[in-house]
């Protein structure tokens, strides 16, 4: 044997080099076209090969681990359930990958369970991943000991890389990707794909910024252009925290959001250590009150201590803020880039277009092969009784098959069709279906041959598929950027409220039962009543963005909401049971979220809520049609501990669905929930006493009572169904036939087989 000397400085030099390549592409650094690394992908799609889809049960992740250990990733198992564990924690991951059912770990710092005793399936995030992946969409390759194959990228509908962020530590290298929101990622790469010569400062208007699942405040917008250009920097987050009056005139703070991978129970530990240690003597008492609901860490302090001095403390001497580095580091056709932001969705762009390209040709290539077959079929249909003859006096198949191939020109795949064709199938109903057959066929064989032969074609279908994933996959931002490019303090922003707690720019509107409109200015506050009687409040600034207030009891629903500085002195609520109450606006400051301003009796609760005019009359209106007009000045003010007075009288399983103030308004629009719409005088609903039965406003006792609607000359409505939908119209009295009070409506709203939950007027 020949021995080859080779200095040994160059050897290292060789072998540290492939041992760096080797930790860089297999194990740390992710690909850029599926954002995931090497033993991510493998479980991912050993799950998918086991079946483990979200309508399945689960099964242990001993299983899954051994299952990857054994076909795809021959390391440690401990490795590949960190790995696993990871990719089901909901605050370390905006979409988890997989769906954990046990102890997976805490934003405590708690570990997991042990593999034997948790279990996982795959999440609708991971399906997406995954999809089109038996469609010839992605390159195969030999797993580690050939016995196998596995994928070398998923086909990644989902853009996971820049949505779930990465993070890993290679040989003289690392990477650190932070969250982002998936709709603006998805609108982003929409954008790009129309336009490929974007900068990244038009990105950075559509992407604000990073998203990151335990929420926060992002400091340095001004900053993050440059980063996100150039792939490197630091993301300066910090905790969502405000100060709250309590009694004794004392003050207390409330963390509510707390920055991204920051361990709570060491964050509440240090805040312990610098009270003993004499840094913060104005802190009297730490509590952490989380639960299922959110995080919510209350800091007590002493007398004369000044919340907002104290909170700024905090930000400086703890982990409330905190730096995360940006290092867009990723694999580009296996080798390792520091890239920005557009580069990121470039390839992501082209990677799709790539699986769309590949999925095309094989829908094409199996739609041929169909198509080949069903054309057979339909002559051998068209000769049958000759077809038959030639088969029956056949000695064998081979024999049969010569003579349907060269009498009826059929190739030998036709003519196998044929004689493996029941002899169901010879009906005139079963002809017209493959005549129906070929037909869809012919047009899908055309579509994919357009789609092959043009980029633009692809780039629709790829746009169709971001568009999809916004509608059907709705994203509330949960960290709010300071500083936004163009943000205007003194101007004010049009929101919808959703029942769910949900406050989306109206620009941003997605599908979800909807319970107001409102215009909410930059400085101001938004309060939000729910169902159980709760006040929830948020910045104006908040709002931007989109926000979601995290509401405290199980099957509590937002009934409606009011600006602050807009509100009139009192509020009016009515609850299902027909109690009224008038609160004044005194009573709703900026206290502890989730305050309670009534006391409801047991099953009642709030549905609805109206700044309570100072003079003119209330209607208060049931689910059955019962109407009651009385003097607003019959409701006497009260306090927050008291459960109001009776407004309307109700008859057996009747329950009140809203309130509304006349306000001089001519005519009453009376809205049933399948969309109905009758406009009826105001003189013919009577002033009677608070605590009487009312009047009927139905025409039939089938039908229900959704809505009412004082109405002016003209008034804009948005309709809101239970459904989710929304839809508007504009309606205008000189065009809508006055109608009796109890009789027949004049028009209706086509929603089908849905049912309309609110309707709100709103202006140009």
């Amino acid at each position: 044997m020949d021995i080859i000397e080779v200095p040994i400085e160059e050897e290292v030099r060789q072998s540290y080099i492939d041992y760096a390549m080797s930790v860089i592409v297999g194990r740390a650094i992710p690909d850029v076209r599926d954002g995931l690394k090497p033993v991510q992908r493998r479980i991912l799609y050993a799950m998918y090969d086991m079946g483990l889809f979200p309508e399945k049960p689960f099964v242990k992740s001993a299983r899954i681990v051994g299952t990857v250990l054994g076909y795809y990733h021959p390391h440690g198992d401990q490795a590949v359930y960190d790995a696993l564990v990871r990719m089901a924690q909901d605050f370390n991951m905006n979409y988890p990958l997989i769906v954990g059912q046990g102890n997976f770990g805490s934003v405590d710092g708690d570990p997991p369970a042990a593999m034997r005793y948790t279990e996982a399936k795959l999440s609708r995030y991971a399906l997406l991943l995954l999809e089109d992946i038996d469609k010839e969409t992605v390159d195969f390759v030999p797993n580690f000991d050939g016995s196998t194959r596995e994928p070398a990228v998923l086909p990644s509908k989902f853009p996971n890389l820049l949505c779930n962020g990465t993070a890993g530590i290679a040989v003289g290298l690392a990477t650190s990707i932070p969250p982002h929101n998936l709709s603006e990622v998805c609108k982003a790469v929409i954008e790009l794909a129309k336009n490929p010569h974007m900068t990244t400062q038009e990105i950075m208007r559509i992407i604000k910024g990073p998203d990151f699942p335990t929420g926060g405040i992002v400091e340095n917008y001004q900053e993050l252009l440059e980063f996100y250009e150039k792939g490197r920097g630091q993301v300066r987050i910090r905790a969502k925290a405000h100060v709250e009056k309590v009694a004794g005139g004392r003050e207390q703070i409330v963390v509510t959001e707390i920055p991204y991978q920051v361990n709570k129970a060491e964050l509440i530990k240090r805040i312990a250590e610098l009270v003993r240690d004499g840094r913060l003597k104005e802190i009297s008492d730490i509590r952490d009150e989380s639960d299922k609901e959110g995080i919510r860490i209350v800091i007590e302090l002493k007398r004369d201590a000044s919340g907002e001095k104290v909170l700024e403390k905090l930000y400086k001497l703890t982990a409330l803020r905190k730096n995360f580095p940006i290092n867009f580091v990723v694999l580009i056709d296996g080798e390792p880039r520091q890239v920005g932001i557009k580069t990121l969705l470039q390839e992501f762009i082209r990677h799709r277009l790539e699986v769309i390209l590949r999925r095309s040709r094989y829908l094409l290539r199996k739609a041929e092969e169909r198509l080949h077959l069903v054309e057979g079929l339909l002559k051998a249909l068209a000769n049958l009784d000759g077809v038959i003859a030639d088969i029956r006096s056949s000695e064998d198949v081979h024999q049969a098959r010569e003579k349907l191939t060269k009498k009826y020109g059929l190739t030998p795949l036709q003519a196998e069709a044929v004689l493996d064709m029941r002899l169901q199938r010879l009906t005139s109903l079963e002809r017209n279906k493959l005549e129906e057959e070929e037909r869809g066929l012919r047009q899908k064989v055309e579509y994919y041959r357009r789609v092959i032969g043009s980029e633009d074609e692809r780039v629709r279908i790829l746009i169709e598929e971001m568009e999809e994933l916004i509608r059907t996959l709705p994203s509330v931002r949960r960290t709010f950027v300071e500083g936004l490019e163009g943000e205007d303090k003194t101007g004010s922003i049009t929101v919808v409220i959703y029942q769910n707690g949900r406050i989306l720019p109206v620009t941003s509107m997605e599908e979800g039962v909807v319970v107001n409109i409102l215009e909410v200015p930059y400085d101001d506050g938004l309060f939000l009543v729910s169902s159980k009687g709760r006040v929830y409040w948020i910045g104006g600034s908040q709002a931007l963005q989109g926000s979601r207030i995290d509401l405290k009891e199980q099957g509590e629903y937002v009934v409606g909401a009011f600006v602050r500085s807009q509100a009139s002195d009192r509020l009016v609520l009515a609850t299902a049971m027909g109690y009224i109450k008038k609160i004044p606006l005194v009573d709703f400051e900026y206290r502890a979220q989730g305050m309670p301003i009534i006391k409801l009796a047991e099953g009642d609760e709030i549905v609805r809520l109206l700044q309570s005019p100072e003079e003119g009359d209330l209607l208060l209106y049931t689910h059955r049609g019962r109407v009651l007009r009385f003097p607003v000045k019959d409701v006497p003010p009260a306090g927050v501990g008291s459960k109001g007075v009776v407004g309307i009288k109700l008859e057996d399983k009747d329950r009140v669905v809203g309130v509304k103030a006349i306000l001089g308004a001519k005519y009453i629009l009376v809205i049933t929930e399948d969309g109905k719409v009758k406009k009826v005088s105001s003189q013919e609903i009577p002033v009677r006493s608070r605590g009487s039965k009312g009047i009927n406003v139905l025409f039939s006792s089938r039908e229900r009572l959704a809505d009412v609607v004082p109405m002016g000359e003209v008034v804009n409505v948005m309709v809101a169904t239970l459904s989710g939908k929304v839809f508007y119209d504009k309606l205008e009295e000189k065009e809508l036939p006055l109608g009796r009070v109890d009789g027949p409506a004049k028009k209706r709203w086509d929603i089908g087989e849905d049912r309309i939950h609110k309707v709100i007027t709103y202006r140009v």
